[in-house]
């Protein structure tokens, strides 16, 4: 088994790798991207006590959550342009847009993830309590969702794009399978943050906070769109498509 078989980050057994050297349009992409990572921690001053570095150790697994999303998006990020090398103007628009977009993202997501961290720490104190009213959890967790359709509808029009250079790119037919349910994914993404914001906008409180459980459906859905658009023996796609 080579290399390429077991590292995710040198290569896909199924499709060629078109990109080689990161670009200067990648690596303006990956210092946004890790500004973005360091938002989520920017705001916090060294512990000078003991009691300020517990508090800050609570902070902990809403850090976790939210640096693991940004790091899929990256992820994804990093696939695409290994895949297909494209550098026109539309690409390049596209992708300065994303990168706008990660800048928006990272607030709320930073928020939210602060509150997961409170909320977990009520739990562990044996009184779990809400950080926030259910106005504040419906309009976060809308924020939240419009803003992470917003980024997987980028992703959306990047996939389009290349799959429309199908022929320009040589793309094998394989290679056009696995374009086509990267675009599935991608549109997974949309549909199910769009309809977590209609939802957490429109249903009755407390239904509205329990929104965000329609996120469970990534999974099932991308894993139907593989039966659909990689038929036959495959591996299994890259995380975070």
């Amino acid at each position: 088994m080579s290399v390429r078989d077991l590292h995710p980050l040198k290569g896909e057994p199924d499709f060629h790798w078109r990109g080689g050297s990161p670009t200067r349009v990648e690596a303006l992409s990956d210092m946004v991207f890790a500004f973005a990572l360091t938002l989520l921690v920017v705001s916090s001053d060294p512990p000078s006590s003991f009691a300020e570095l517990n508090a800050q150790l609570w902070g902990f697994p809403g850090f976790a959550a939210a640096f693991a999303i940004l790091l899929l998006i990256w992820h994804s990020h990093y696939i695409f342009f290994r895949r297909y090398a494209l550098e026109d103007a539309w690409t390049t628009a596209v992708n300065a847009a994303l990168l706008f977009l990660i800048l928006f993202f990272v607030y709320p997501l930073k928020y939210l993830a602060t509150m997961l961290s409170r909320f977990v720490e009520t739990v562990a104190q044996g009184a779990p309590r809400p950080p926030f009213t259910f106005e504040e959890a419906e309009y976060s967790l809308a924020l939240l969702s419009i803003g992470y359709a917003a980024v997987f509808l980028l992703f959306f029009a990047l996939y389009a794009h290349a799959l429309s250079k199908s022929d320009a790119l040589e793309l094998s037919e394989r290679e056009r399978q696995q374009t086509r349910f990267a675009l599935w994914q991608q549109g997974v993404h949309v549909a199910v943050g769009a309809t977590t914001a209609v939802a957490a906008l429109t249903l009755p409180a407390p239904w509205s906070t329990l929104a965000g459980f329609i996120y469970s459906l990534i999974g099932p859905l991308i894993f139907v769109g593989g039966l659909i658009f990689v038929p036959g023996p495959r591996r299994a796609p890259s995380p975070g498509l």
